[in-house]
């Protein structure tokens, strides 16, 4: 007695529902609605609405993806663009390296053109020179040449470019040669004015300039006038232009004027020479 009175105490506080039942109540409540929906298309509408709201909450979900794509596809533009520009930089200063090679060249054509013209002129033997080692010792302009013994270049001879006298020859190797520029204090050659009414001795100076240390002072000369070789020293040709008059000094004589001159060729601006044979 005392056990099926416990028993049943213990069926009586048992408060757990049936699973089954509450299936069969939702699988009745989902085909009402399915039934419902068919009828009536609710579900759509409910879909809809809940889209509208969904959507702010999309937005601000996805605005720091939208913000990283934003900052790689604008590093990336970035990025295209210098390397367009490097690219049409390096296309630029090839072109521009092409520029200065055709110049060159058209140069060079002119350069010797001139130099044909002059040998004409002077009727000597001359050989064309590159200068390859320009530079000063001490302040003296040193003047290397890639011709020498075995191309026939003699001591003394003249040297000059199609603007006019550059020096003598003053050392000689097999392959090279030294020139001893216009502007050394230890050149001197013998010059005649452009107007023929001067014969003269001009001297280097050490600096960029040449001078007649004393000109009479009755000699009608003025600023601009030039000179070219008068061929008196039996070492330049004839007529090739040495520099221009570029100031009149008054010397303490009134007898005398010194006179400052301006070469007409730099030796170090142009690369090729002619060196006009002094056996000849």
């Amino acid at each position: 007695m005392g056990k099926e009175t416990a028993s049943k105490k213990l069926k009586l506080f048992n408060t757990q529902q049936s699973p089954i039942l509450l299936f069969f109540v939702l699988t009745i409540i989902s085909i009402g609605l399915m039934s419902f929906d068919h009828r009536h298309g609710t579900s759509h509408e409910v879909k809809q609405y809940i889209s509208l709201l969904n959507t702010p909450f999309k937005y601000i979900i996805n605005v720091p993806s939208r913000a990283i794509q934003s900052i790689e596809l604008y590093f990336s533009d970035q990025k295209n663009l210098n390397y367009t520009i490097n690219m049409l930089q390096n296309e630029i200063n090839l072109l521009q390296l092409d520029i200065q090679d055709s110049q060159l060249l058209e140069n060079e054509n002119v350069n010797l053109r001139k130099i044909l013209q002059i040998k004409e002129v002077i009727k000597k033997d001359i050989v064309v020179a590159e200068i390859i080692l320009p530079n000063q010792v001490n302040g003296i302009p040193q003047i290397i040449i890639n011709k020498g013994r075995k191309q026939k270049i003699r001591l003394g001879s003249a040297v000059m470019n199609n603007k006019g006298l550059i020096g003598q020859i003053i050392q000689v190797e097999n392959n090279r040669s030294k020139i001893k520029p216009i502007t050394s204090n230890q050149f001197a050659v013998s010059a005649i004015s452009n107007k023929g009414r001067i014969n003269t001795v001009i001297s280097g100076t050490g600096s960029p300039n040449l001078e007649i240390n004393q000109l009479p002072a009755y000699e009608a000369i003025e600023i601009g006038d030039y000179f070219l070789t008068s061929g008196l020293d039996e070492l330049y040709p004839k007529g090739i232009k040495i520099g221009k008059i570029k100031k009149i000094i008054p010397s303490d004589n009134a007898q005398f004027n010194k006179i400052i001159i301006t070469p007409f060729a730099s030796p170090l601006s142009f690369s090729q020479v002619m060196i006009i044979d002094g056996d000849k």
